[in-house]
């Protein structure tokens, strides 16, 4: 008795199974199975030979068969500061679901501000032999990349090279998640708001600010009449940002900078004796996992779309094209029960 019977488990289909169905020669399936365009193969072979492996539901070597055709089937990800993070998994799990069905593995790098810029992690993944790197931060900012190779195609998501390498960058529309966050806030009737949001001069912080600004116009707000602060995001910076506001007037609104800003200043209206939403709504930012849907109430925030921009980043490395520039993914307002009408409009 075979091992494959001792195991229960049926024999693996090979490339002669596959020929045997398909009526061909062995060599024609691999050169037809390995997209070998240099080989004249008819298109009707070509076609049987496919539905011959459909039908065995045949499953390449990989490790074989990159050993033969010289073609890595590894995609590395370079990721700064990145797995530590709440959401880290998902921008790694869209890379995956955009290329596992072209046969590819992820090979992840954590490089957590190394002194090298991550060069010999990049060293290290040629060495193993990559199809191509994404590289992945957990905030959208520049980054100090390590040199790539000539003729290695590369793909920066939620960051880009500080070098302003024409290369494709996945990014969220920062911008639009601050205008529906802000718009949100404006339908529902708020007109004296307050924004209290992260470093005045980090990227997102001036995207979702920009966002809000253009939602202002829309609703005939003036926005020079919204008060603004900035913090770190932190929950210890929303707290002390809301408490001053909070002992200078009444906004009916605050529009934070990012999830944890949004329970420092649910916390300060707290110790205010204040109510949210009945005194004060707040919007966040981000939807972070485990938080923004166990507040009470629970936040409305602005969702970044973190497995779409890995899908994206995926697609783009994969691509027959040659990508560059920014490619902007939407983000997703989700209303829930810390935005309502306004009970009353104006200072104390």
């Amino acid at each position: 008795m075979s091992d494959h019977s001792m195991r229960g488990q049926s024999p693996r289909v090979t490339m002669k199974d596959v020929a045997r169905r398909a009526g061909v020669s062995q060599p024609t399936v691999s050169f037809v199975l390995n997209d070998r365009r240099d080989v004249s193969v008819a298109p009707d072979t070509r076609e049987r030979v496919w539905k011959a492996a459909r039908e065995l539901k045949f499953q390449p070597n990989r490790a074989a068969q990159s050993l033969r055709s010289n073609r890595p089937f590894t995609v590395g990800v370079i990721a700064d500061r990145l797995v530590a993070q709440p959401y880290a998994g998902q921008i790694i799990l869209g890379v995956q679901q955009a290329v596992q069905p072209s046969g590819y593995v992820c090979f992840v790098v954590e490089t957590t501000e190394t002194p090298d810029a991550g060069a010999a992690a990049v060293e290290n993944l040629m060495a193993q032999g990559v199809a191509g790197l994404i590289y992945a931060a957990p905030d959208p900012r520049p980054v100090r990349a390590a040199r790539i190779p000539d003729g290695v195609r590369s793909v920066f998501v939620n960051c880009w090279p500080s070098t302003g390498t024409d290369v494709p960058v996945v990014l969220s529309d920062e911008w639009q998640g601050g205008r529906d966050a802000a718009a949100a806030v404006f339908g529902a009737g708020h007109r004296h708001v307050v924004f209290i949001g992260g470093p005045e001069n980090d990227f997102a912080c001036q995207e979702r600010e920009r966002g809000l600004d253009h939602a202002a116009v829309e609703a005939g707000v003036d926005p020079a009449i919204i008060a603004r602060h900035y913090g770190n995001y932190q929950v210890a910076s929303g707290y002390d940002l809301a408490v001053q506001v909070l002992a200078r007037d009444r906004p009916t609104a605050i529009i934070c900078g990012n999830d944890r800003m949004a329970v420092g200043a649910l916390m300060a209206l707290q110790s205010a004796g204040l109510q949210c939403p009945t005194d004060v709504s707040i919007i966040g930012f981000d939807d972070q996992p485990d938080l923004a849907d166990q507040m009470h109430p629970p936040l409305s925030t602005v969702a970044l779309p973190h497995l779409q921009m890995g899908i994206a980043a995926g697609n783009l490395l994969l691509s027959d094209d040659e990508p560059t520039g920014r490619h902007l993914v939407p983000c997703h307002y989700i209303a829930r029960g810390s935005l309502s009408t306004p009970r009353f409009e104006g200072h104390l």
